[in-house]
């Protein structure tokens, strides 16, 4: 039997090391990580109604600078791309030809792939036309079905992303949204507990705290100020629980 050397045991063993390019202040690129597992079926059609209601709220916020959206679904063991980096007139409506709930829960894959084809939109950019990132998880179900991302990996991802100042909200129905979104390494500020029977209030809430959050970004504060900023207010919070 071959001995591996305690050196390349190390390599081959120890966390990896994350880097991510840094988030801008020209305009804002959304990522919206969106629940599609057979859970969802019952609230189908709010999904979708509050969806494209979330794109008409950002369209209508011309104060808040430029946006960017980019749409990825999970439904284990599949994770669909809708589009990519689209500004948001060329954003399509959600129909239920393109939100059909299935499969399982495949949060952490959904994550860890969402965060990887963001810095991919960053690197294509110059590095003064680089937009802000806000990256939105929306699932009403625990994680049940990842193979590629565990939570320690999607936990030192997100963190090493806040480094490069992208933000994130996380927003969980039937979870204790606090404690599942602290597993992945989300901040307390911006993780919510949302009821799937109020969805469009609760996509009208997600959609004024991203334009105030567009609009931090735009103005230079870093992640942890515009966490501070822009987090939902008690009454906010009660109102879609």
């Amino acid at each position: 039997m071959t001995k591996i050397s305690t050196d390349i045991l190390t390599k081959i063993t120890k966390e990896p090391k994350y880097k991510f390019k840094r988030a801008g202040t020209n305009g804002n690129l959304i990522a919206v990580v969106l629940d599609e597992s057979g859970s969802m079926m019952p609230v189908q059609a709010a999904t979708i109604a509050g969806f494209n209601e979330f794109v008409q709220g950002q369209r209508a916020a011309e104060h808040a600078g430029a946006a960017y959206l980019t749409l990825n679904k999970f439904d284990a063991p599949q994770i669909k791309n809708v589009f990519s980096d689209r500004p948001l007139a060329e954003v399509p409506d959600l129909t239920t030809a393109s939100y059909m709930p299935n499969g399982g829960t495949n949060l952490l894959d959904a994550i860890g792939q969402t965060i990887h084809e963001v810095d991919a939109a960053l690197a294509a950019r110059k590095k003064k036309d680089r937009p802000g990132v806000i990256v939105l998880i929306m699932t009403d179900g625990e994680e049940n079905s990842s193979h590629i991302y565990s939570n320690d990996q999607i936990k030192s991802m997100v963190a090493a992303a806040e480094q490069a100042n992208w933000s994130f909200v996380f927003l969980g129905a039937n979870i204790d949204a606090f404690s599942v979104g602290a597993g992945f390494g989300m901040n307390a500020l911006n993780s919510v507990n949302y009821s799937t029977d109020k969805m469009s209030g609760t996509m009208d809430a997600m959609s004024t705290m991203t334009v105030n959050m567009r609009s931090a970004k735009m103005s230079g504060m870093d992640t942890h100020a515009v966490y501070a900023a822009t987090s939902m207010t008690a009454e906010e919070r009660d109102r879609i629980k």
